[in-house]
């Protein structure tokens, strides 16, 4: 009653009651009963257990992670084993160094170098990929003419 009044067919209101599928986190199979959850790559995560397959570092306040067959990984595990390496010194190529491009080959500016004379080749310089080396012009010949040093 309302204002010693009944209730009008019109005050009503509907109620639904709507099922909720349960959210279990991925990683320890528990049901989430959170506030929040983290839902990564379509698949809900309990804040504390999305965590880096390698570090083990917290994810829950980063703004990023990755995937890949079925491991998480922070940013800088991710690029340490996926990320593009060096042909020559097999580190890791960040975004902001400079580098030289062969064929499908990528090297530091500093590491595309003459695997013989060890001198770094110039933009615009000849240069050959013989049996996976670097090899400026002269070397390259060589190599051809049997280290006999004739440049023809």
């Amino acid at each position: 009653m309302l204002s010693g009044s009944a209730l009008s067919e019109d005050d009503q209101v509907a109620v639904r009651i709507m099922k909720t599928e349960q959210e279990m986190c991925y990683a320890c199979g528990q049901r989430i009963a959170d506030r929040y959850l983290l839902h990564v790559n379509g698949r809900s995560w309990h804040s504390h257990c999305l965590r880096c397959s390698v570090c083990q570092a917290a994810l829950d306040r980063q703004p990023s992670c990755f995937i890949k067959d079925d491991n998480v990984y922070c940013r800088t595990d991710y690029v340490r084993n996926f990320g593009a390496k060096c042909a020559k010194c097999s580190r890791t190529i960040h975004a902001s160094d400079w580098v030289r491009r062969a064929r499908d080959q990528v090297y530091h500016l500093a590491c595309f170098a003459c695997d013989s004379c060890k001198r770094q080749l110039s933009t615009g310089e000849e240069f050959a990929l013989h049996d996976s080396r670097v090899l400026c012009k002269t070397h390259f010949y060589e190599c051809m003419d049997g280290g006999n040093g004739s440049n023809d």
